[in-house]
């Protein structure tokens, strides 16, 4: 009987209606997860991987590195007076830092979310000044550590299972290392004769790129990409270049060149090579802009009441995930740059309609770290027309719609499919053409 009516509506259906597809929805909408503990505290989140597995720290009467997995803190720091999580790789394993004191040297933390927990280097000299940058699927870290509070001097670090802590040029004036590939080559800067220089460092041998590649003013090496390429910034004569080299071939291949006036740039970048942008520009703004191979350089339109804008993340398929801060209450809002344009604010996504929101994190998954006000969530792209969340569009999803048929009040991200503000033909059709598992 209920296949029969079913029969009946869809051919009436598509009687009086044009035929619509899933296609034809052009909507962003997510389901929220929350990022939650039962234990006293405030969860301050840094990471998170393509397992949904989260690094960061309960700040509760101590601060303390945690590992979040399966709606719950999986693991925790207590051996210090204070730690925090900043790394997480795809292989579950977080690193943090933790110090016991004022001046104290940090230890360097490796844990996993099975309450593994190991303190496996002292970083010697640091006193309390030390940082996280980048780590790989191997588990080994980079990071660097600075003179004291507003110093320019640092010294950069790598630890290796093999190895231990090694420190990078421990007799030049200033190292910084922002990354590190597969094979424990880590890229950064290094101050010589006045000018930073872009550089690599593998296993004790320095590359000096800035030299190499004959580049002038201050350079820097940021970001590794799978195939082996380096992003590398340039800064002369007040114009800002990027590019990607690569040392297998020595080809270079420019990404863009920021004009005078540009600043509080920012960069980046995806296993793929692709990069985002966010800077702001003396005669225009703020400004976000994609690059990648196959489209160039992109530039988003904004609207006018963003003061400030940040990129955060950029996945394998060019979307970018962004905060800004806005007019008239200067508040910060969390943003996705997909298709289009123009970035869409993921502000009315997040649930208890949170005055401020912004984004901490993105997995390859496209999977967003939120924060909003004090709570964190963890946004995951809906699939168009499921409206029970089982993963598969079907006649349960039917049932649903026909319970609310003709409404007109209905969730664009539920089921108000197309978005048309009512509850129709239009949004069965949809959901038909969707039929079966989601992707």
């Amino acid at each position: 009987m209920f296949r029969t009516a079913l029969i009946s509506l869809f051919l009436t259906s598509t009687a009086l209606a044009t035929t619509r597809t899933v296609d034809d929805v052009n909507q962003d909408c997510f389901q929220a997860q929350p990022v939650t503990t039962k234990l006293t505290g405030t969860l301050l989140l840094n990471a998170v991987n393509n397992d949904q597995i989260i690094t960061g720290m309960l700040d509760g009467s101590s601060n303390q590195m945690i590992v979040w997995a399966n709606e719950e803190i999986a693991t925790r720091v207590t051996q210090f007076n204070e730690s925090y999580g900043v790394l997480i790789n795809n292989n579950g394993v977080a690193a943090g830092l933790g110090s016991n004191g004022i001046s104290q040297d940090d230890r360097l933390i490796i844990a996993n979310a099975f309450d593994e927990i190991s303190t496996i280097a002292t970083i010697t000299g640091s006193a309390g000044w030390s940082s996280l940058t980048s780590m790989n699927e191997q588990g080994s870290v980079v990071g660097n550590y600075s003179a004291g509070s507003g110093s320019s001097n640092w010294q950069a670090f790598l630890w290796t299972e093999n190895s231990g802590i090694q420190f990078i040029e421990p007799t030049a004036e200033t190292t910084y290392v922002y990354d590190i590939d597969e094979q424990n080559q880590v890229a950064g800067q290094i101050l010589i004769d006045g000018s930073y220089h872009a550089m690599l460092w593998d296993n004790g041998l320095l590359t000096d790129l800035a030299t190499l590649l004959n580049l002038e003013g201050h350079s820097t090496a940021r970001y590794f990409n799978a195939q082996g390429q380096v992003l590398i910034s340039e800064f002369a004569n007040g114009v800002a270049t990027y590019l990607w080299y690569d040392p297998a071939t020595s080809s270079i291949v420019e990404i863009y060149e920021f004009p005078v006036g540009s600043y509080t740039l920012r960069a980046i970048a995806s296993e793929d090579g692709r990069v985002a942008f966010s800077w702001s520009s003396a005669t225009l703004g703020p400004q976000l802009a994609r690059w990648s191979k196959e489209d160039g350089f992109e530039q988003a339109t904004l609207p006018k009441n963003i003061l400030v804008i940040s990129a955060i993340a950029i996945s394998l398929d060019g979307t970018v995930a962004c905060s800004a801060l806005t007019l008239p209450v200067y508040d910060s809002i969390a943003m996705l740059w997909s298709e289009g344009t123009s970035p869409d604010s993921l502000h009315g996504q997040i649930p208890d309609s949170p005055i401020t929101s912004g984004v901490v994190a993105m997995n390859e998954n496209k999977e967003l770290l939120i924060k909003g006000d004090a709570k964190h969530w963890i946004l995951t792209e809906a699939c168009i027309a499921d409206l029970d969340n089982n993963g598969v569009r079907d006649v349960a999803d039917i049932l649903i719609l026909l319970g609310v048929w003709g409404q007109t009040d209905q969730d664009s991200c539920g089921t108000d499919i197309d978005g048309n503000a009512i509850i129709n033909v239009q949004d069965l059709l949809i959901l038909i053409d969707a039929w079966g598992a989601c992707p």
